[in-house]
């Protein structure tokens, strides 16, 4: 079977042979990605082991590769996937060499990189994050609808408490009491997930 490959053109894919796909407009999905990879990943190592003279180093490239071609699901279209596959191959294979003829260079920063201290939280923490902002969500949706007004004219809409007191038609302490009622409620729940981990 002829091969046809996939070249990036905007924000959809047509997809031909490689894909299962003859001639319609797709966005390239994961699925399509991995079996892009499996069909061209020997010709792409066997390419890059004559560019970069290492068949880990080859491997690796392709590896990257493949991470690259990720990024672009469902984002592109893209006509001729082998094409556009050789492409970033051969695009990381010239940084690779690159790299290696400032060898020194290249190590000395990337020692700097390595020992600055990534404070981006790990994605168990930010998972844990997402679940107790949703359960916060929940909880403030459950607030009586006067005091659930109040909170979030306040702490979303950034209003002050005289101008909650105005468009309510409650005093000042009136609204006080009742963002100190979202807020008790909001700390409740939170106080409960943090227990429960």
């Amino acid at each position: 079977m002829r091969t046809q490959g996939l070249n990036l053109v905007g924000e959809s894919a047509v997809a031909h042979d490689a894909c299962g796909f003859v001639g319609t407009p797709i966005a390239l999905t994961y699925t399509q990605i991995a079996s892009l990879f499996h069909q061209y990943r020997e010709e792409l190592t066997r390419r890059l082991i004559g560019m970069v003279k290492s068949r880990e180093t080859a491997a690796d490239l392709v590896q990257d590769t493949y991470l690259r071609l990720l990024r672009l699901a469902n984002q592109h279209v893209v006509e001729q996937p082998r094409a556009l596959l050789h492409k970033i191959a051969t695009n990381l294979a010239i940084d690779h060499l690159r790299k290696e003829k400032h060898g020194v260079q290249g190590i000395d920063c990337l020692d700097t990189a390595m020992a600055v201290p990534c404070h981006a939280p790990s994605p168990e923490r930010e998972l844990l994050g997402k679940q107790r902002f949703r359960i916060f969500l929940q909880a403030i949706e459950h607030l009586p609808s006067r005091t659930r007004e109040a909170f979030l004219l306040c702490r979303v809409y950034g209003y002050s408490y005289q101008e909650i007191a105005t468009h309510m038609n409650i005093s000042e302490s009136g609204v006080e009491k009742l963002l100190m009622r979202a807020l008790d409620r909001s700390c409740q729940v939170l106080e409960a997930i943090d227990d429960a981990e």
